[in-house]
């Protein structure tokens, strides 16, 4: 864990602004310690908050959802099938298989089946750019994890979110993607957020550290909407740079906004790629399933706004978003320190 303080000589109007700034990055907490629950002698308190304990239960809380032995062997088998033929001379026999195997749509088989028409089979050697990575290759595997068009949309907007729009007045960011939740044929509410550097930027540090920030406040601002509905959701968002994407989740715990890391996968950018990408689609089923609580809650909330059997647990634990400026200066201070 980090902690460094600031002194600031702007002066800024805001009411949780103070002079000194304490920037707080937990990110230290051993492996060998992930599965221990009791005060540590290390441990980040805030009063009488232990957060170091919060989020070592917080990582504890798995999801138990796993791929069969049987099903990794079929999607092992069509790529490789794919690889060794075509996926034109494969395509009717995995089509039957998805048909006759409930289990394999289940387990995203639809995702292999879209990348196995998209795919070139070995990757091309040209980087893309931003749009032609997000419609070639992370499109596929976003919407067949996500993509229900009569429940939840999955959006790649040029907008700012509404969210946001709601927390301060003025031209809001604009998150490169996000799920909404359809209700009354309207989108009605974000629960999944995402940002998104082409390979020409997977250098670029400090723009990374950026986009990070950025999609916290837009988790942060999607949670605190969905609390003033009345729905207890834990929001989602992912980092892609290059073809590597990182998974995040928020929630509050006892006043404590809590943004965990739960997973990294690496988008296939070829046939020949998939065979490793097989190995990392339980992270997917598990994104998959918090996702598919959230959705509950909230839909619920949206259709019976008032019955008091789905009220949030968490209103009295929400806080004001910093503004843009105090994000600035943190950010700046942190950049001439760390120099990145």
């Amino acid at each position: 864990m980090r902690s460094r303080q600031m002194e600031s000589s702007m002066g800024i109007d805001d009411q949780f602004f103070s002079e000194e700034i304490n920037i707080i990055s937990i990110d230290d907490i051993p492996c060998e310690l992930s599965f221990v629950n009791e005060n540590l002698v290390d441990d980040f308190k805030i009063k009488e908050i232990n957060v170091s304990m919060l989020f070592r239960q917080y990582q504890n809380k798995s999801v138990t959802t796993n791929i069969k032995f049987g099903e990794r062997i079929k999607f092992r088998e069509v790529i490789k099938r794919a690889i060794k033929e075509s996926w034109s001379s494969v395509k009717k026999w995995w089509l039957t298989e998805l048909a006759n195997d409930q289990t394999l749509d289940e387990n995203l088989g639809f995702v292999i089946l879209e990348c196995l028409k998209s795919l070139p089979t070995a990757k091309i050697k040209n980087e893309p750019s931003e749009t032609t990575l997000i419609t070639n290759y992370l499109d596929h595997v976003m919407k067949g994890m996500l993509h229900d068009p009569n429940k939840y949309i999955v959006e790649w907007p040029n907008t700012g979110l509404d969210e946001s729009k709601a927390r301060k007045s003025g031209r809001s960011k604009q998150p490169d993607f996000v799920v909404s939740v359809i209700h009354q044929l309207q989108t009605s509410g974000v629960i999944f957020v995402g940002e998104v550097s082409p390979p020409s930027e997977k250098n670029n540090v400090y723009k990374n550290c950026n986009d990070l920030i950025r999609i916290g406040v837009f988790m942060k601002d999607c949670l605190d909407s969905a609390i003033d509905l009345g729905a207890d959701i834990k929001m989602l968002g992912f980092q892609c740079v290059d073809y590597t994407v990182d998974f995040y989740m928020m929630d509050i715990v006892q006043g404590t906004y809590i943004m965990i890391h739960i997973g990294q996968i690496s988008v296939p950018a070829s046939v020949k790629e998939m065979l490793h990408f097989v190995d990392e689609i339980e992270i997917l089923l598990k994104i998959r399933e918090i996702f598919c609580k959230s959705f509950d809650s909230l839909y619920a909330k949206l259709c019976n706004p008032n019955d008091p059997s789905l009220l949030s647990t968490k209103a009295s634990f929400k806080h004001d978003t910093w503004n843009t400026q105090i994000y600035e200066i943190v950010i700046e201070y942190v950049h001439s320190v760390w120099k990145i």
